[in-house]
């Protein structure tokens, strides 16, 4: 596999089109694909192959990435 598989979840998947599964190219880091996806990178987790990685990380081929909306509240 040469791609890197983005799932998001709950809010985020509506707001991403109702999309279960996108694919994007590898060698970006998870900022510059929350920027290119339109999402605020405080407003989420992001989990890659079941670890919780840095904005700053760099997607490899084959990666699969979690997207966690935050919830908040008062």
């Amino acid at each position: 596999m040469h791609s890197v598989e983005v799932i998001p979840v709950g809010t985020l998947k509506r707001r991403l089109g109702g999309h279960e599964l996108l694919l994007v190219e590898p060698g970006q880091s998870v900022r510059e694909l929350l920027a290119a996806l339109g999402v605020r990178s405080r407003s989420v987790v992001v989990i890659v192959n079941g670890s919780g990685v840095t904005k700053s990380y760099v997607l490899e081929a084959g990666d699969r990435v979690r997207l966690l909306p935050l919830i908040g509240g008062g």
